[in-house]
């Protein structure tokens, strides 16, 4: 049966053929090869690429299957993603590729990846769908952690004035050392209700999901990170 499926990078495959790494619906990520893909008549030529919404049918038992269906999903707004909204669309899936392991279902991490992408097309603002999806992404890989309550005496923060964050754990009222970055317990009140209108608040969002996910990614940066900069720098 087909489901839904997006493109999160693609590679050539002998003379004619094209490997995908799908995000599916239903099967999670999955990859499959795409026969005949590369040739000029073939429908699937110009379906094969990020931020399309797609049906997509395939089939085999081995780690890399054989795709039988694609087409536009007909119903759908198409994603049109420019500047940096395309850079961000490649960073979300990046993110995918690295920290979501394939053939594991996640339809909820789907519909957040896809409300991600379609919040960026119909806003100007970028930064507010990213750093939901990077939270949602957390909570599916079982590493949310608690806005209210201090993570080593279970006290709740409002008791007091400055937090710090530690990765894998939560927030504490204590810094481990000096270098810690210390954040306003009023700050991460309204951030844990989404209250993401200041900037500045804003700002401090992206420092604590980059440490939050710094854990999962390990030392390997980011390509669409360094891509983005590179273009910045241009």
């Amino acid at each position: 049966m087909a489901q839904r499926a997006l493109v999160l990078h693609r590679w050539d495959y002998q003379e004619t053929s094209l490997i995908l790494d799908l995000f599916t619906e239903d099967k999670g990520r999955v990859r499959v090869v795409a026969k005949g893909a590369k040739r000029p008549k073939n429908p699937w030529r110009g379906l094969a690429q990020p931020f399309m919404p797609l049906l997509a049918e395939f089939q085999g038992r081995s780690d890399l299957k054989t795709l039988t269906l694609l087409e536009p999903q007909q119903a759908t707004q198409k994603l049109l993603l420019q500047g940096d909204k395309l850079y961000s669309g490649f960073y979300l899936n990046e993110l995918i590729q690295r920290l979501v392991p394939t053939e594991a279902e996640a339809p909820e991490l789907f519909e957040s990846y896809f409300s991600a992408l379609q919040n960026m097309t119909n806003s100007e603002r970028v930064e507010p769908a990213l750093r939901q999806f990077e939270w949602q992404l957390l909570q599916h890989l079982g590493a949310a952690f608690d806005w209210h309550y201090d993570a080593d005496t279970g006290h709740a923060l409002s008791d007091s004035k400055w937090c710090y964050f530690i990765p894998d754990h939560g927030f504490v009222t204590q810094a481990r050392d000096n270098q810690q970055r210390a954040y306003s317990v009023a700050d991460i009140q309204k951030l844990a209700a989404w209250d993401v209108d200041d900037e500045s608040r804003l700002r401090l969002l992206k420092y604590i999901m980059r440490d939050a996910l710094a854990v999962y990614l390990g030392d390997k940066p980011l390509r669409s990170r360094e891509l983005f900069r590179g273009t910045k720098r241009q």
